[in-house]
């Protein structure tokens, strides 16, 4: 999913015959210092919002806790759980992340904090409406989950008022994590990771082509 969302965020960039550059080598590493910033601090915001959902919103949505792993997903009335409830709000947290993130990988300059400076419905409506249509999918699904047959067929749970709209303000939230990111500076920590790993090779000595035949 990760993958579909940024490359629908790059992919629907219109062309412009106004940037002039140099021609880029085959040889040229694609994945970017800067590229590797912006992965690295949106994972890291994106694992901790999910560990502390997943270990502690038992805790905070719910007046009673309940055991993660030997909850079951159904109550005996086959209605959802508050594990299956549980588990529905760490699927829309991470979507709503993801999809927010879209926004902020259009914009890769290495300090520029304006994320909309060319994102307007009239340069970019393709982007919008795909990421409109999404939403709307995204949101269709969650209040599908609160109807018996919505959540059989979804495999979900009822969210609250509450856990919805925490969700949101934990994807909108990648908006603002992209603003602090670039306030990291690029040398010497990503430059030195972009040397050292090397995705883009197909050389079989490369310890994390190793690594991945391995796994």
């Amino acid at each position: 999913m990760m993958d579909i969302l940024g490359a629908i965020a790059i992919c629907t960039e219109p062309y412009d015959q106004n940037k002039t550059g140099s021609r880029i080598s085959r040889r040229d590493k694609i994945i970017l210092p800067e590229m590797w910033r912006q992965v690295l601090v949106q994972s890291a915001y994106q694992l901790i919002v999910m560990v502390v959902l997943m270990y502690f919103g038992t805790f905070i949505f719910f007046d009673k806790p309940f055991n993660i792993i030997t909850e079951p997903d159904r109550l005996p009335d086959k209605s959802a759980s508050n594990k299956m409830i549980m588990k529905t709000m760490c699927f829309h947290t991470f979507v709503l992340m993801n999809m927010f993130n879209q926004i902020n990988c259009r914009i890769i300059d290495d300090k520029d904090i304006n994320v909309f400076r060319t994102l307007s419905p009239f340069n970019h409506p393709i982007f919008w409406f795909i990421m409109i249509f999404e939403l709307a999918v995204q949101q269709f699904m969650i209040n599908a989950a609160k109807t018996s047959i919505g959540s059989a067929i979804l495999g979900a749970g009822p969210l609250t008022d509450n856990m919805q709209i925490t969700a949101w303000c934990f994807g909108a939230f990648s908006l603002v994590v992209n603003v602090a990111l670039k306030q990291i500076p690029i040398d010497p920590l990503f430059k030195k990771i972009s040397k050292s790993i090397d995705l883009e090779s197909e050389n079989k000595e490369e310890w994390i082509n190793k690594y991945s035949a391995k796994a």
